[in-house]
């Protein structure tokens, strides 16, 4: 069975944000007019310009700026909010999706259902938290690899017991958790090849926040992905890195935990 639902983001009690709506600011930033918007989407100008005001009524903030003649002949840009606007939908949209696929692999049997929906709920310690598709396990006599697809660009690697498998009926094509506590979770220079650690993540340090002898350090691996590293002061200091730095978080596949 295939489990779909729509995404509307309401506002005083309004509807604010939807795939529509959000896909009508993002072809007025493609084109730079809300009448070549239209245009794309197969909508009337008015119908547009409806979805624009109605948006622009229910926001704190300006969605576009329109600049009329000039060389150029004018034209509409987004503002900051209106980016930011599209950025929160896209990842509250792409959560949703994960979670669904989630329910879906777990479709065939009542008990498996309600079992999934209340682990949902569950929260964990851990600080890194990835949903992904498991897409190979390698066996082995004791434990097996596996490989684990988070999205199209990043695959990850965990090593887990065959009796685990086994417990958690673990097969290819089932949506899992990878859990990594942040102390697990290292941060490498770039130009570091010397690390042998299987999962090497590349992104760029957000964040770092430090309290008595402990640095917590926000890396952003994409628009939706993100992982967080705890480590001393020292063992930063050595990286010569800071903040808007490239950088590897790197971790072993032992040191994740997997959750159903």
């Amino acid at each position: 069975m295939h489990v779909d639902s729509s995404l509307w983001i309401e506002k005083n009690n309004k509807g604010f944000l939807g795939k529509g709506r959000i896909e009508l600011l993002k072809q007025i930033n493609k084109h730079g007019s809300l009448s070549q918007a239209a245009k794309e989407m197969k909508m009337s100008y008015k119908g547009a310009w409806d979805s624009l005001h109605e948006m622009k009524k229910l926001s704190t903030e300006e969605l576009i700026i329109s600049n009329s003649g000039g060389a150029g002949g004018g034209g509409s840009t987004l503002t900051k909010k209106a980016h930011q606007y599209i950025k929160m939908y896209e990842l509250l949209y792409d959560a949703q999706q994960k979670f669904l696929q989630a329910i879906e692999s777990n479709t065939n049997d009542f008990n498996d259902l309600q079992s999934f929906l209340q682990r949902s709920s569950l929260r964990t310690s851990a600080r890194n938290q990835l949903l992904g598709k498991v897409t190979h396990i390698n066996n082995g006599k004791i434990n097996s690899i596996l490989t684990l697809s988070i999205n199209k660009n990043l695959t990850i690697l965990a090593s887990i017991t065959n009796t685990s498998i086994d417990e958690l009926c673990i097969k290819e094509g089932k949506n899992i958790y990878a859990l990594i506590k942040a102390s697990w979770v290292k941060v490498i220079a770039k130009s570091d090849q010397h690390q042998d650690n299987k999962n090497r993540i590349e992104g760029t340090i957000e964040h770092i926040n430090t309290e008595d002898n402990v640095l917590e350090i926000l890396i952003a691996v994409d628009e939706c992905i993100s992982l967080t590293s705890v480590m001393d002061f020292n063992e930063f200091n050595a990286l010569h890195v800071k903040k808007g730095d490239r950088v590897i978080a790197s971790f072993r596949p032992s040191d994740i935990i997997i959750g159903i």
